[in-house]
């Protein structure tokens, strides 16, 4: 039997005029800190006591006694060439690396050490609890980013993991941090193109996938992939985000879309289970998380908020931060306004004859 739950989240609040759209001057650009008040108060709530911390953190970057330098014109500069990893044949199809050191500091900060989404270790080993891993199988991370899940799984469970991550950025940093934790071999990072990617035959137990699908136009090819690496009988479980229906246009939706690293391209659950069902995965779990992943976003920036101190980031990390709080402010608006889910689907790989 497949659960599917309906949820729906209250109205975000719209941001009051005057004193929340003020400038906070000098480590940021103008129109970065005319908006951070209104993404935080759409994020965290007009009378939220980690808004107001939020906010006091941000207007007193400079201390009270401490002029404020004059802004400083920087010239703008060019957008980074996408990168590639270093060694081998790259496909021509690959999708931009939206990430910098600064960025992968300011998750981390967010979403803890070596994660760079909400949840951390705790909801990893909740999600996985189910699959059975131990030291006898092995696992793919699809979309690991810094390898957090990969390595707390690794530890946890004896299992060798695999990660493969689409931001070279992200694949490198997490590699380097398996390395350092002595898990070079038993939780490798690597990069991969999720537009092009040939995944192994049968060499699976289990794959693990968080928002791989969203940015493309052709999902069934990719989940045809994890079909084909599974072992049979092997499990695939990932998390995505979904709209409730076809033509939804919510202005909320549509500023999602707009502001997103890679534009998304648009499925339903129904759309899921459709395309899970046809490459012959018994479908098991189909079910609306919305509720309990935006709970999991406020965490992040409440941790974030008891433990950032005045002055401990550089400008540039500055506008990373402003960066992930547009990026999630969004995401939640869009929850709130009812278009869009977050899901978690999970089926087996059907044993043939």
């Amino acid at each position: 039997m497949i659960a599917s739950t309906k949820e729906r989240e209250p109205a975000v609040a719209t941001p009051q005029s005057g004193a929340d759209t003020e400038d906070p001057g000098g480590v940021d650009s103008a129109a970065a800190g005319r908006s951070i008040r209104s993404r935080l108060h759409a994020l965290l709530g007009p009378d939220s006591r980690l808004r107001k911390r939020f906010i006091a953190w941000w207007e007193g970057y400079y201390l009270p006694d401490e002029p404020k330098p004059e802004p400083e014109a920087v010239p703008a500069k060019p957008a980074p060439a996408v990168q590639r990893p270093p060694a081998g044949d790259v496909p021509p199809r690959v999708l931009p690396d939206r990430w910098s050191a600064e960025r992968v500091k300011i998750s981390e900060l967010i979403w803890s050490d070596g994660f760079s989404f909400p949840g951390g270790a705790d909801h990893v080993l909740k999600l996985v609890k189910p699959m059975g891993l131990n030291k006898e199988k092995s696992m793919l991370d699809l979309g690991s980013g810094l390898g957090g899940a990969a390595r707390v799984i690794a530890k946890s469970f004896g299992t060798w993991v695999t990660g493969m991550e689409a931001s070279p950025t992200l694949a490198k940093a997490g590699m380097d941090a398996s390395e350092r934790a002595g898990l070079g071999k038993k939780a490798p990072i690597e990069w991969f193109d999720p537009l092009s990617v040939e995944l192994p035959a049968k060499k699976y137990d289990a794959i693990f996938a968080r928002l791989v699908f969203l940015f493309l136009a052709n999902k069934k090819r990719l989940l045809a992939e994890t079909h084909k690496a599974l072992k049979p009988g092997g499990q695939l479980m990932f998390l995505e985000f979904v709209v409730t229906k076809k033509g939804a246009n919510s202005k909320a939706l549509i500023d999602w879309i707009a502001g997103e690293d890679h534009r998304p391209e648009l499925y339903t659950l129904d759309d899921y289970t459709r395309d899970i069902r046809s490459l012959n995965f018994d479908l098991r779990v189909a079910e609306d998380i919305t509720s309990e992943f935006r709970g999991l976003v406020l965490d992040g920036w409440k941790r974030l908020a008891d433990t950032l101190k005045p002055k401990s980031l550089r400008p540039e990390e500055v506008m990373s931060l402003t960066h992930e709080v547009e990026l999630w402010s969004r995401r939640v608006a869009a929850f709130d306004s009812g278009d869009l889910r977050c899901v978690r689907l999970y089926a087996l790989k059907k044993v043939t004859a």
